[in-house]
């Protein structure tokens, strides 16, 4: 049961680490580390959400993952402040993400 209860905090506490690191306030030094690692994990997974969309050519689908992302990162400052200081933002695609953010009226503030 124990275990059962430190299993259920640790994915509490990764929650309440993504929720306040996507508004933008700032986290416990602690914490930082592990919202940027939860960021990196969600570019990714955009990175290959793309990739595999363009090996089975569809194109909407690509369009669709940009568009999302860029609303995500709109509706949350904190995601989109790791966004930008990524490498993930200067690729390709990247660069569409940021073009729909602009559009959206957020934009790399540096």
């Amino acid at each position: 049961m124990k275990d059962k209860d430190s299993l259920e905090s640790h994915y509490h506490s990764a929650a309440e680490i993504w929720q306040v690191g996507c508004t933008g306030a700032v986290l416990e030094p602690t914490h930082r580390p592990k919202f940027i690692t939860m960021a990196r994990s969600r570019f990714h997974t955009f990175q290959l959400s793309i990739n595999h969309s363009q090996t089975i050519g569809d194109g909407a689908k690509i369009d669709a993952l940009v568009r999302g992302l860029a609303i995500e990162l709109h509706g949350a400052p904190g995601l989109a402040e790791q966004w930008f200081d990524s490498e993930f933002s200067a690729d390709d695609f990247g660069e569409l993400v940021n073009a729909n953010l602009a559009q959206l009226g957020t934009s790399d503030k540096s």
